[in-house]
């Protein structure tokens, strides 16, 4: 009875059409501008997102009547913002509002760089960086993935993969800026600072990026189209298996450089943790899409996963020099190579274009349960325990689990697609 109650769920996936390739150009130089623009774009937004543990090491001073758990709420809200936004601007973006979304979230994201340069207490920074900062990633995020979709079929994950790098970029440059100039001039000047970068940055991305015209069906209903999702038995192994990898990922984010600070590294690895990480990520994220596109999304992303888990909980051993940098530059390599395949995974799932706003909004949601949680989850374990080993365990056990759960994701796509290769 149960393997004929499978064998009928995996059919849902099994008959899912797949689209034919003629419907993507595949290139052109309107296709290679919005992959810069949305370069420039994760950048400035992603990129700030991504080198929040910078902002962990200053506010554990600036706001040290607070826990960790409590102050790691103010980077856990703002992408979980961002990535549950999918959820609204995923439907925007089926509709032909690009454009749109593009300049708002662009505005939101300046407006939450200015109140925070003049923010001081607790409830200022979250509303402005966790609040806002948040909104205008989530108006932005996943559309911008969405748009740059459209144009690839074949060399999908490598656009977006190079899109991606911009965040890593942008994770080398923003730690290594606030760095310099957090004990130099102060934290309003800094960010001040950053503000007017952005504005430079975001107003190029929205010079340089234009929807394709697309002749389509008509955008589906939503229900009919979100109860179909919901039926496919490949949509939830691959939200939980993503959302379990994010959520480790996310977790070494912010506590990695604390982490390497208080555990015997040099004072200067401790300062650029970020920027040592994410420097290894930028190559990753392109050559992740390339092997993607090669082998299959799927067949990059589980040992990709599988290995942020053994390497979170590898990192209780690197308590000096040369270990934290072997640490930092392995974790870059595999968090960077997962994040630029995870839209993929999503939108690898989709029957037409006219599904991959909601598709690839409804995986994001998903993933803004991680964010939000794990590292106030690690934060409490952290402060209950009194030392790493219980995050750590934590978080490399649920990314451990979330590849597997990938695994089963990987079965039900073969037999959709009748190849190895997904």
């Amino acid at each position: 009875m149960s393997s004929e109650k499978e064998d009928k769920d995996m059919s849902v996936d099994a008959e899912a059409p797949v689209p034919p390739e003629e419907d993507f150009p595949e290139g052109g130089l309107r296709a290679y501008l919005a992959v810069l623009g949305a370069h420039l774009t994760l950048m400035a937004t992603f990129g700030l997102c991504t080198a929040y543990g910078t902002f962990q090491s200053y506010y554990k001073n600036q706001l040290a009547s607070y826990p960790p758990s409590t102050i790691s709420w103010i980077g856990s809200c703002q992408n979980a913002l961002g990535f549950a936004g999918g959820l609204v601007s995923g439907r925007f973006f089926d509709r032909g509002w690009y454009q749109y979304q593009l300049g708002l979230g662009s505005c939101l994201w300046i407006l939450g760089i200015f109140t925070l340069s003049a923010s001081t207490t607790y409830v200022q920074i979250f509303l402005s960086q966790g609040i806002c900062l948040g909104l205008g990633l989530g108006t932005v995020f996943s559309p911008t993935l969405s748009c740059i979709s459209t144009y690839f079929r074949r060399k999908r994950t490598m656009m977006i993969g190079c899109c991606a790098a911009g965040a890593s970029l942008g994770s080398i440059f923003w730690p290594i800026l606030l760095a310099k100039l957090f004990p130099r001039i102060g934290f309003a000047p800094t960010i001040r600072i950053l503000g007017y970068i952005m504005i430079g940055l975001l107003l190029a991305a929205n010079l340089l990026i234009r929807p394709r015209k697309i002749t389509k069906k008509a955008t589906p209903p939503i229900k009919p189209l979100l109860r179909k999702i919901f039926r496919q038995p490949s949509f939830w192994f691959t939200a939980g298996g993503a959302l379990l990898i994010a959520m480790a990922t996310f977790i070494g984010f912010f506590y990695a450089p604390v982490f390497i600070e208080t555990h015997g590294a040099s004072p200067i690895v401790g300062t650029y943790a970020l920027a040592i990480l994410n420097s290894s990520a930028v190559i990753a994220r392109v050559t992740a899409g390339l092997i993607a596109d090669k082998f299959g999304v799927f067949n990059a992303a589980i040992p990709c996963g599988i290995a942020v888990g053994a390497l979170l909980i590898a990192m209780l051993g690197a308590t000096n020099t040369a270990g934290a940098v072997i640490f930092l530059l392995l974790f870059g390599v595999f968090t960077g190579a997962f994040v630029s395949i995870t839209a993929g995974l999503f939108f690898s799932l989709s029957e037409g274009v006219e599904e991959m706003g909601v598709r690839g909004g409804l995986g994001f949601a998903f993933l803004s349960v991680a964010v939000l949680c794990g590292s106030p989850i690690a934060g409490a374990l952290l402060t209950a325990a009194g030392h790493y080993y219980a995050p750590c365990l934590f978080a490399g056990l649920a990314a451990i689990i979330g590849g597997l759960l990938l695994v089963l994701a990987r079965r039900t796509q073969v037999a959709r697609k009748s190849t190895w290769r997904v």
